[in-house]
């Protein structure tokens, strides 16, 4: 009588659950990805327009001119 647990049945079981581990694994990793980079750059579109209103605001000043002294 055969054993249903056998070598070959569990490398095979064995082996589908490394795939399937895997390919979820993977599926976090792109959904993370994309979260990550997705973060990153609403951060900087937000920060730039707050960084060209804040020169634009600041008083301009007449260019310091070397005056020859020593």
């Amino acid at each position: 009588m055969k054993s249903i647990l056998s070598e070959k049945t569990l490398v095979i079981v064995l082996f589908v659950m490394v795939l399937v581990t895997f390919s979820l694994a993977q599926e976090d990793c792109r959904k993370m990805e994309k979260a990550f980079t997705g973060a990153s750059t609403t951060a900087i579109s937000r920060l730039l327009p707050e960084q060209a209103v804040l020169k634009a605001d600041l008083p301009h000043k007449a260019p310091l001119v070397n005056s020859g002294v020593k």
